[in-house]
């Protein structure tokens, strides 16, 4: 057992069920740190589809008939390398899971203890009625609705100004040479609804670099599992030996994350618009982020009103590649006001601290 923060005479147990996926790992734990006086402990699961469909053929028939605790227990053995008696050990009062394979381990564990359940992220074939609290972003507002629902404008994260402080000076001593103004740059590739080809990445590289040598910068990169072998190849190639390349990690080639030690040297960052998670862990570590768009698979996704609301608020400044020079010239000027840093894992937290242990103040419906 972890114990993850705060003081008390009785400390509350929070489980987080975890997929393994950085994503939703960042969200889970953003918000249970965020909690006061608490003690954390996270179980890692790991199923086929067709187990998580009978999972969650269990849960819909857990919504009218009690299981026993030691078949529900029995079923999640299955799941997890985690000892069964560590956990019956443990009784959480809270669980917290994000992705729809955490969903229905979430559902039935919290029968067991009568624990209350939250999951960030829309429920799939679950639904929202199914858990005491669902952290839902504000682009599923039709799809999502109810009193258990909060909105939030981006994902929640485990970024803390501490955390990105000692990250960016263990970064720093990779560094060899002097930062000059050092901006960041986020590369992503494909997903459900976006696309990163070699020959956009080559566009990218172009305009980035054109903006560094014309603010006389530095520049910090790295790229995305999802970024294409191809992609990843004209990133190489461009940087390697670019006077303004002051780091460089291509994420084929190590498993090392540094986006956090990347958003704290550096005064701004670039981030393709595939990678809403990186965008949200931009703003959160307090400085802004130039959002580039790449190309669509559908005209439109679900991720533009959550974009269009993060620009509204000067979060972000959202533009296409041959916008980017003028981007980071009005990100630099605007650099002198300072940023403020979204905590929504914060907000989360005090919402569930209100709702549940009777604390904080409340959030409405969290724009």
């Amino acid at each position: 057992m972890e114990e993850l923060s705060g003081k008390g005479k009785k400390k509350r147990r929070v489980l987080i069920i975890s997929d393994g996926k950085r994503g939703h790992v960042h969200q889970t734990e953003g918000v249970a740190r965020k909690l006061k006086g608490i003690i954390g402990k996270k179980l890692e699961i790991k199923m086929s589809k067709p187990y998580y469909l009978f999972l969650v053929a269990m849960s819909f028939m857990a919504r009218r008939f009690k299981f026993s605790s030691p078949l529900i227990l029995f079923w999640i053995q299955k799941v997890t390398n985690v000892s069964i008696e560590s956990l019956v050990k443990f009784a959480p009062d809270l669980i917290i899971s994000a992705g729809s394979f955490t969903h229905p381990v979430t559902f039935l564990l919290g029968k067991i203890w009568n624990a209350k359940t939250v999951v960030c992220m829309r429920p799939s074939l679950l639904s929202a009625s199914d858990f005491n609290l669902v952290v839902a972003p504000r682009h599923d507002q039709e799809k999502c609705k109810g009193e258990n629902v909060i909105y939030t404008m981006g994902a929640a994260s485990h970024i803390s100004e501490g955390f990105i402080f000692a990250e960016s000076v263990a970064l720093h001593q990779k560094i060899k040479g002097d930062l000059h103004r050092p901006v960041g740059l986020l590369i992503g590739g494909e997903s459900a609804h976006a696309r990163l080809d070699a020959e956009m990445a080559g566009e990218l590289l172009n305009e980035v670099l054109l903006a560094c040598e014309e603010y006389d910068l530095s520049l910090l990169t790295t790229t995305s599992r999802r970024t294409s072998p191809a992609a990843e190849a004209v990133v190489r190639d461009e940087l390697k030996e670019h006077p303004r390349n002051a780091y460089l990690l291509l994420a084929s080639e190590s498993p090392d994350n540094p986006v956090p030690g990347i958003i704290g040297l550096c005064e701004a960052v670039i981030v393709t618009e595939d990678s809403v998670s990186m965008v949200s862990e931009i703003i959160t570590g307090g400085k802004y982020a130039v959002v580039v768009k790449i190309g669509r698979k559908k005209k439109r996704n679900k991720f533009d009103k959550m974009l269009q609301d993060l620009t509204d608020e000067q979060y972000i400044t959202y533009t296409s590649i041959d916008g980017i020079n003028r981007a980071i010239g009005d990100v630099l000027n605007r650099k002198r006001q300072g940023f403020r840093p979204l905590d929504e894992s914060k907000r989360v937290a005090q919402e569930i601290e209100r709702r549940f242990f009777g604390g904080g103040s409340s959030m409405g419906a969290m724009r």
